[in-house]
C-alpha cells in the first residue's frame, strides 16, 4: 500500500499533465485505436445493466455503448468537462484506488489506458472488484508493456499522445494482479498495425500466429469477477 503523501503526489502529476491536454485530447487521439477500443467495449459490455468506465476522460465511448445509468469516473476534472452533457450518463470525479460507489453497484466496468497510469494496480483491482457484482464483468485495455521500447518510439514520432507518469505492464504482470480477484477469460495483445483505418488494424490482428506471438502495441483483458470468499 502506498504511503498517502506519495498517492496524492502521483495524483497531482497525472491531474496536471491532462489538465494540459484536455482541451486537445479528443482532436489528437489516434482514430484507428479508438475504433479498436470501442469494438472491444461493445462486445464485452453487451447486455450490461449498468457500467463504470474508469478513467473515461474526455470521451463519450461510455454515452454510445453504456445503457441509462452507467457513469463515468475520472480523476480529472479537466478531462471530465470536456465531455459531451448527455443526461443519461453520470460523470463523477474519483480515484481508481478509491472508487466513490457502493459495494455491487455495476455489473459491468472497463477502462481504456488507464491501468498504466494509476499509483497502486493491486488496489485498484481490488475497488474494481468491490464494485462489481458477482459475476461483473471486468474489460481493460493497456499498452502492451513487452512493446515499451516500440511505444517510447512512437511517441517519440508523435504518433501516439504524450503519456505522462506511468508504468508500462508486461502481459504476464497484467495477468497476475488481475488473477487472484477475478477469473481471466480472454487476453490478448491487439492492433499490430498502428495507423490506418480500423478495418486494416483488425484484419492484421487476424493474421495467424500474432497473437500468440504477443505481437501489438496494446493488450486487452476480460475477466469475470469471482464469488466472495465465504
Amino acid at each position: 500500500m502506498m504511503k498517502r503523501e506519495d498517492l496524492l503526489a502521483h495524483y497531482a502529476r497525472v491531474r496536471a499533465h491532462y489538465r494540459a491536454l484536455a482541451p486537445a485530447y479528443s482532436r489528437e487521439a489516434n482514430q484507428t485505436c479508438e475504433g479498436r477500443y470501442r469494438d472491444i467495449v461493445q462486445r464485452v459490455m453487451r447486455g450490461r445493466v449498468r457500467v463504470l468506465e474508469l478513467g473515461s476522460g474526455s470521451n463519450d465511448l461510455l454515452d454510445r455503448v453504456g445503457p441509462p445509468g452507467s457513469v463515468a469516473c475520472d480523476l480529472s476534472i479537466d478531462m471530465l468537462q470536456q465531455r459531451k452533457a448527455i443526461a443519461r450518463t453520470a460523470a463523477v470525479v474519483g480515484a481508481g484506488e478509491q472508487l466513490p460507489f457502493r459495494d455491487g453497484a455495476f455489473d459491468g466496468m472497463y477502462s481504456i489506458n488507464v491501468i498504466e497510469h494509476v499509483a497502486d494496480v493491486e488496489a485498484v483491482i481490488v475497488e474494481g472488484a468491490r464494485v462489481l457484482r458477482p459475476g461483473g464483468v471486468l474489460a481493460a485495455v493497456t499498452p502492451n508493456g513487452n512493446w515499451e521500447r516500440w511505444l517510447d518510439l512512437a511517441e517519440s514520432w508523435r504518433m501516439k499522445i504524450p503519456e505522462g507518469p506511468h508504468s508500462f505492464l508486461t502481459t504476464r504482470a497484467l495477468a497476475a494482479k488481475i488473477g487472484p480477484a477475478f477469473e481471466i477469460v480472454e487476453h490478448r495483445t491487439f492492433l499490430a498495425c498502428p495507423g490506418g483505418p480500423p478495418s486494416l488494424s483488425a484484419a492484421v490482428d487476424r493474421i495467424p500466429g500474432l497473437a500468440a506471438l504477443g505481437w501489438g502495441f496494446f493488450q486487452y483483458v476480460v475477466a469475470q469477477r469471482r464469488p466472495a470468499p465465504q
